[in-house]
């Protein structure tokens, strides 16, 4: 299980800085320059080849706020996501709650009314340390994304992912049933497009982004990235898929990375997508987190 925690939060880094230089490009666009991304590129705003963007860095910061509280503590998570520097990548929702906590507000009054993706991307170290009580999981998932985002369908977004990576670790069958039935909770469109995404798992690329969306809004990309998980037979497939389909690129392909990820371990996530800003201290932090896993289920 080791090394599934490596690969879940190795592959949402790598999806987000595959994704990075394409964030916010068409499908077409994307065919007409590149061709297919296959590897790392920098981007045209500054960052380097293998540089990730906040979504990386905010899940990097939930996993530095469970290793120091065990149980999710949204103060303390709050506190740190205040601490961090706002550049232009970050999306809008998380920059307005940041600079609400900043102001003093508690992470109660800092969530925005927005169904953005911005704490679904993010969520990922909820559904690995807790993946042995998915019921913990769907619970600090809705309070994790609370602090940002408060939207039906953004909180949906946060548990299907956070179960998700849960299911994956697990080898769990009942994935789908466990994730739509979380989802729809909060929010029955997520639910519903999720469990679509599965059903249309054999169409093509094209198929999938018309019908399911692809952008920055919740109940696109996250049924979009749980489709390129779905359709995918491995850790590659799912991330170049989620990224040559351009769109909110860097995030759909984190989330898919971390569920695919999740599910192979880091032995089945290629060579060279380890190239990857931080390496050694995401495999780190992924390995505390396992760490802290296994104290908690021997207490339990």
């Amino acid at each position: 299980m080791q090394s599934n925690f490596r690969g879940s939060l190795l592959g949402l880094a790598i999806g987000d800085a595959l994704g990075m230089p394409v964030e916010g490009m068409s499908y077409e666009e994307i065919r007409r320059r590149f061709g297919e991304i296959k590897d790392f590129m920098p981007s045209e705003d500054g960052l380097s080849a293998g540089e990730w963007t906040d979504d990386t860095a905010q899940a990097l910061i939930l996993a530095e706020s469970l290793l120091e509280t065990v149980y999710f503590s949204p103060e303390n998570f709050a506190e740190k996501l205040a601490g961090l520097s706002i550049s232009h990548r970050f999306g809008p929702t998380s920059s307005q709650a940041i600079r609400l906590l900043r102001q003093g507000y508690s992470w109660r009054e800092s969530g925005i009314n927005s169904d953005t993706n911005g704490s679904a991307m993010r969520v990922a170290p909820i559904g690995l340390l807790y993946n042995h009580n998915y019921n913990l999981v769907e619970e600090y998932a809705v309070i994790a994304s609370s602090v940002t985002h408060k939207g039906s369908a953004a909180i949906a977004g946060c548990v299907a992912v956070a179960t998700g990576v849960a299911c994956a670790v697990n080898e769990d069958e009942e994935l789908v049933n466990e994730v739509v039935r979380r989802a729809e909770k909060y929010d029955t469109l997520v639910a519903e497009k999720i469990e679509y995404a599965y059903q249309i798992r054999k169409s093509g690329l094209e198929k999938a982004v018309k019908e399911l969306g692809n952008s920055i809004m919740a109940f696109e990309s996250i049924p979009f990235a749980f489709y390129c998980y779905f359709s995918s037979k491995n850790f590659e497939q799912a991330v170049i898929k989620a990224v040559n389909a351009g769109g909110d690129a860097d995030t759909v392909a984190a989330i898919s990375g971390t569920l695919k990820g999740a599910e192979a371990g880091i032995e089945r996530i290629p060579e060279r997508f380890r190239k990857i800003k931080d390496y050694e201290l995401i495999l780190d932090l992924a390995d505390r987190l396992y760490e802290v896993h296994l104290k908690i289920t021997r207490v339990g």
